[in-house]
């Protein structure tokens, strides 16, 4: 049973790696053109994502970026942060998964 849920969590983690870092880049497309409904979507659907695998600090920044996106909070600075995070969770990734 654990050898399965081990190859689960990896396989999670694997697509995540995968298909993470096309986002962030629409996601600083998207703030760079003020495109804030697009900012909002990203942020939401990255903070899921971060949220189902206990990300609580790139969850943190999403959320941020999201209100930004809404009027509360300074696009660009939470889109650093969101971008901070997920390089470290990209690491963390990559230093422990086989």
């Amino acid at each position: 049973m654990q050898t399965e849920k081990s190859a689960f969590l990896g396989r999670l983690f694997e697509v995540f790696l995968q298909d993470e870092p096309a986002r962030m880049e629409a996601l600083a497309t998207a703030v760079n053109t003020r495109d804030l409904k697009q900012v909002a979507y990203l942020a939401h659907s990255l903070k899921g994502a971060a949220a189902t695998m206990a990300m609580e600090r790139l969850r943190d920044a999403c959320r941020g970026l999201e209100f930004a996106a809404k009027g509360e909070g300074n696009l660009g600075a939470w889109l650093a942060a969101v971008l901070r995070e997920a390089d470290l969770v990209f690491a963390t990734i990559r230093d422990n998964i086989p």
